[in-house]
């Protein structure tokens, strides 16, 4: 029972150190909440309503060469302003057409500031 109390302590300390803190820097918590971030439209969040990105609205629009970019920019803003962990290395972002799979492949590298870690943020995703 001693052991029992022990491990609750512990929990509570991880969670009010860690997780309240924002101090997860672990490469694939950070590419889930850039696809969260991505995934999540303005105004889907009741209490948060310019938590997200454009990019769902944008994919019914249709991509096109002319276009790709300034969704891409698009993305890339939404998460430098949900995701401050990250330093987005914006030059060697891209993003990839694939007409013939009606998808798009955006491809995002970026350094976990507090680690210095470098990782890249990569999703297919379909448009219509």
């Amino acid at each position: 029972m001693n052991n029992k109390v022990s491990i609750d302590k512990w929990a509570s300390d991880l969670d009010i150190d860690i997780i309240k803190n924002g101090e997860i820097f672990d490469v694939n918590v950070i590419n889930r909440s850039i696809e969260l971030i991505l995934g999540t439209t303005y105004g889907e969040r009741l209490f948060n309503p310019s938590f997200g990105s454009g990019l769902q609205l944008r994919l019914f629009e249709g991509i096109t060469t002319t276009n790709a970019e300034s969704i891409l920019d698009e993305a890339i803003e939404a998460i430098k302003r949900w995701e401050d962990r990250i330093l987005i290395l914006q030059s060697s972002s891209k993003i990839i057409l694939d007409m013939s799979n009606n998808s798009i492949t955006l491809v995002i590298p970026y350094i976990i500031k507090k680690t210095g870690i470098s990782s890249t943020f990569k999703k297919k995703v379909y448009t219509t």
